[in-house]
């Protein structure tokens, strides 16, 4: 056999050999995504932009699952990503995780769409917990949407005075009170249920503008503005949790995170980036 009629029998081969040796530039990759109500909604318009430049890449976003079971989940291998409302407990932070805090979100005075309340007191809120202060000033009866009692939102409820300590165990005490028991479970109640108010994240009334009326809070608009310069002090966290070492489709969505488009983005969807993430 001549040495040209070799070459062009082996060209061929070595051809049929790169293509099934030399890995894809970007493979296909489902990322399993959950957490917080607010955490949640603020990532569905980030996994939108993200998905513009990576169509390979697609994501397993259901129902929030809350704080805790979306770190329980991840700690099991069940998700990819997890956005807690909250720092990691000791017993959450295990080896396998990395995190960091992304932002803050204002908590706000939230009511149903069809009560345009303006601006509300410590003491009038406290008094509708208690149940003094029973009906809308058209005589409705005015019904609170609770969080459960180890929550981090009740816990900053309580933190607005003594007296709203109060109040919210009372609230707890009261029958047949609804209960919100995710993020996404109280806004939902706030925006279906006539009458309702809470105190929930901000992110979650900015994720559908004019499904429900944010209020002021002793004459202060729960604006980002105001949070940076300390004016409104209650905030809730939002953070990140991914593994150590996680998947390139993982990762990117992570550098994105972190970029001045998708910056600019969780701005206008009420989040108060930290500082030098």
């Amino acid at each position: 056999m001549s040495a040209c009629h070799l070459s062009r029998s082996i060209i061929p081969t070595l051809f049929l050999l790169l293509l099934c040796t030399t890995a894809p530039a970007s493979a296909a990759e489902t990322i399993r995504l959950n957490g917080t109500g607010c955490g949640v909604a603020l990532m569905k318009p980030l996994i939108a932009a993200f998905q513009k430049k990576h169509k390979d890449v697609t994501f397993e976003v259901q129902k929030s699952l809350g704080s805790a079971a979306a770190l329980k989940a991840i700690a099991k291998g069940a998700l990819d990503i997890a956005v807690p409302g909250r720092p990691l407990k000791p017993h959450e932070a295990i080896p396998d995780l990395t995190w960091f805090e992304y932002g803050r979100t204002p908590y706000a005075v939230v009511t149903h769409p069809g009560r345009k309340l303006d601006d509300i007191t410590t003491e009038q809120l406290a008094a509708i917990y208690v149940g003094t202060r029973a009906k809308w000033p058209n005589g409705d009866f005015i019904r609170v949407v609770l969080r459960p009692q180890d929550d981090i939102d009740t816990a900053m409820l309580r933190s607005l005075s003594p007296e709203m300590d109060r109040a919210v165990t009372a609230a707890h005490a009261r029958p047949d009170m609804l209960m919100g028991v995710t993020d996404q479970e109280t806004f939902d109640h706030l925006k279906k249920t006539d009458g309702t108010i809470s105190f929930a994240p901000l992110s979650m009334a900015l994720s559908e503008p004019g499904a429900v009326n944010v209020a002021r809070l002793n004459g202060v608009a729960p604006t980002l503005a105001n949070v940076a310069s300390g004016k409104y002090p209650y905030t809730k966290k939002i953070l990140v949790v991914t593994r150590k070492e996680p998947s390139p489709g993982v990762k990117a969505f992570v550098q994105f995170l972190n970029s001045k488009a998708a910056r600019a983005m969780v701005t206008k969807h009420g989040l108060l980036l930290t500082r030098g993430k």
